[in-house]
């Protein structure tokens, strides 16, 4: 059974990071530099502990197999993304400097089919992004789903070597709490960054429910455009937000099981998987929604997918 308390948690934490990244120097709600690691780091360990909670089927080995698979494919797609930066963006002399910052040596590809390899690229891509221009960095959507990848595989390591699953379910409840602690932060802060009590508009930004102050209720947002799924990237895209949506929410459903929330975005794009995997061989029907204080508006055109098993 997913843990909503937690899935929640994650959507709210994504929006902080994506609102704060465009806040302004000079905006008294920019987190400072004490508050935005604290974030940052419980966000993405509560995403590793909840992915690797969530994902089943197959034995421990099985998965973790797969899980260096996929990293494999993402550690590529990282390179690549960099590897096609254009001179204009960035010159080639701060291109190469980056890539050997992801530990890509001297720039090269290199081999990356052994796990310790693929594993120590993976880390580092965690450990180096938020410390490189924008224009340099992974995409959120591989570095999202690297963290989710790499919590699969420390979480089947402990099992394939005999480990309890208990573990790790503890292990995702103290993850859950810590970030529920952070966002608490966030929203005192917003709270103390201005005389008003509670930052109604603020807070709506980034998905927490504002308190009622009398105001009637601004309309929910209109219905989404055309909804797309993409393969490569496990991305749900649109052409614009839906009319007073402040937020995109994706949905997805398993054949036979109950929809849930699979990622936030601030943009017309947002990530199907950004919370937990797809399980191998599963099919999905995606849908989005837009979101605004008032509530989640109608629900895009259904997509499904079905999730490959290698």
């Amino acid at each position: 059974m997913p843990d909503l308390i937690l899935i929640n948690a994650l959507a709210t934490g994504d929006l902080i990071v994506q609102v704060d990244a465009v806040r302004s120097d000079y905006d008294p709600c920019k987190l400072g530099p004490s508050l935005l690691p604290v974030v940052t780091s419980r966000l993405g360990e509560a995403r590793a502990a909840h992915a690797a909670a969530e994902l089943t089927g197959g034995s421990a080995a099985q998965r973790l197999v797969l899980a260096r698979q996929r990293l494999s494919e993402l550690v590529r797609d990282g390179y690549e993304y960099l590897q096609a930066v254009p001179e204009e963006v960035a010159p080639a002399s701060d291109v190469l400097q980056a890539l050997e910052t992801y530990g890509w040596e001297r720039g090269k590809l290199g081999d990356i089919a052994g796990p310790s390899r693929i594993e120590i690229l993976s880390r580092t891509a965690v450990q180096v992004t938020p410390h490189l221009p924008p224009y340099l960095q992974y995409p959120a959507h591989i570095l999202t789903r690297m963290i989710t990848w790499l919590g699969v595989q420390d979480a089947h390591k402990i099992l394939a070597s005999g480990g309890s699953y208990a573990t790790i379910r503890h292990e995702r409840n103290e993850k859950r709490e810590l970030l529920l602690s952070a966002v608490s932060r966030v929203r005192h802060h917003y709270c103390t960054a201005s005389d008003e009590r509670e930052m109604n508009p603020e807070l709506a930004r980034i998905g927490l429910p504002p308190e009622s102050n009398g105001t009637p209720a601004a309309p929910l947002p209109e219905a989404p455009g055309e909804v797309h799924f993409q393969p490569g990237t496990g991305q749900l895209t649109l052409a614009a937000l839906p009319t007073r949506a402040q937020v995109l929410v994706a949905w997805r459903q398993p054949s036979g099981g109950a929809a849930e929330v699979a990622g936030v975005s601030i943009e017309t794009a947002v990530g199907g998987s950004n919370f937990s995997p797809l399980q191998p061989g599963t099919t999905y029907t995606f849908w989005v929604t837009g979101r605004n204080a008032s509530g989640d508006g109608p629900a895009s055109n259904p997509v499904n997918f079905t999730a490959s098993i290698s």
